[in-house]
């Protein structure tokens, strides 16, 4: 099956065909056949199967889907049940006609809509049939595997990518921007530290072409990291945060490896294989000895920090980003850009809702990570910056105030 001209012209006179690629269905126009793949169903057993939609449209002079004349359409496949183990009442039988020379159904159906006083009515539109269908066979399913989907397209076109990312990338192209996005494949990256700041680095980079993204914390889930994480993930609360994220970003990327472990001198060597290392620590020795071992052996990375204290009116915030080579680590190492001590008399600790200064610091880190590898242009060299929520000023080292 290949999507050719033939569709392509129908679903750009046909806004809900258009609408239904863009959502994820898997659609050609075959013969005179509107067909659907991979609609799930419920086989007698109560099993998860797939099946193919067919049915033949009729067109205006211009290319326009008309009202369809009857109810059939046709199936490849077998006859759907629902959850009781009862055939879907879709009328018709078994019925083998050949639509294409490698598609031949193996049922018909005619499933009516009734009006208001019990007779029956024809479909409005061949929209009305074709999400009236959909949403009697599909439904059984869903219901009893969520994990099941009609959009077979993502699926496919995701792994047309050649990366693990679970779909595919249309926003890239959209705004021709393939070039750019794809300078990530064959990249791995290490985040170290998964509170809020480093699991909002994961939100963003799991959305990108990277080979893997491995993940490093042997901390667990509590009811205020919950607030800081983004989103909100179901029944998190008590499991390692690193076994949360990666389940709830498994959905995005299928290579994220969680490691449950703090990073130290035992096991810092297994950062070496990393092209990027994120550090989003809250430990001020640790931050250090990390950064320099990482910007010794040539692996860039960029360090993020926060401070939140109470002033006259409320809070005052700043976030920082340090980074990404040796050259960075020499000339910030031990200074408010690169701290080695831990804060003293700070908010951070007792502070829990700060998720949007965690999702800043987290972009400016992303920002930076992309800048080095070319996906935005970096005019200022300058190794740390760190911005002030009070004015919205932007130090960075040699021109502090």
């Amino acid at each position: 099956m290949a999507c050719g001209f033939e569709f392509r012209e129908l679903a750009n006179r046909n806004p809900f065909l258009q609408d239904l690629e863009e959502q994820g269905f898997l659609l050609d126009f075959v013969g005179g056949y509107l067909v659907i793949y991979g609609l799930p169903y419920l086989n007698a057993q109560g099993e998860l199967a797939h099946g193919d939609w067919a049915s033949p449209v009729d067109l205006s002079a211009d290319g326009i889907l008309d009202a369809p004349k009857d109810h059939q359409a046709w199936f490849r496949g077998g006859r759907p049940h629902d959850q009781t183990g009862r055939a879907l009442r879709l009328g018709g039988g078994e019925n083998r006609v050949k639509v294409a020379e490698d598609f031949v159904t193996d049922y018909s159906f005619s499933y009516k809509l009734f009006n208001e006083t019990g007779g029956m009515r024809p479909y409005q539109s061949f929209e009305e049939k074709a999400l009236t269908y959909l949403d009697t066979i599909c439904a059984p399913a869903l219901a009893a595997f969520p994990n099941a989907t009609p959009l077979r397209a993502l699926e496919r076109k995701a792994a047309e990518q050649g990366t693990p990312l679970m779909l595919p990338d249309t926003l890239s192209s959209r705004y021709h921007m393939n070039d750019v996005s794809r300078l990530l494949v064959g990249k791995k990256v290490a985040i170290v530290g998964l509170g809020g700041t480093g699991s909002y680095i994961l939100d963003f980079v799991a959305r990108t072409h990277l080979a893997e993204i491995a993940i490093f914390d042997n901390d667990t889930v509590h009811v205020h990291t919950v607030f800081r994480f983004p989103g909100f993930i179901p029944r998190a609360i008590g499991m390692l945060k690193v076994d949360a994220l990666m389940m709830q970003y498994s959905n995005w990327h299928g290579n994220i490896v969680a490691i449950p472990e703090r990073v130290t001198d035992a096991n810092v060597d297994s950062l070496r294989k990393f092209d990027f290392v994120f550090l989003a620590l809250d430990d001020g020795p640790a931050r250090i000895f990390i950064a320099d071992w990482l910007s010794a052996n040539g692996i860039p990375f960029v360090d993020c920090g926060m401070g939140l204290n109470r002033v006259a009116e409320g809070l005052n915030g700043v976030v920082r980003v340090t980074g990404t080579d040796r050259a960075a680590f020499e000339s910030t190492a031990k200074t408010r850009f690169l701290p080695g001590g831990d804060p003293e008399g700070g908010e951070y600790r007792k502070q829990g809702q700060i998720a949007e200064l965690n999702a800043l610091n987290a972009a400016l880190a992303v920002v930076r990570f992309k800048q080095h590898f070319g996906i935005y242009d970096r005019e200022n060299r300058s190794p740390s910056i760190i911005l002030e929520t009070s004015t919205f000023e932007v130090d960075r080292p040699g021109e502090d105030s």
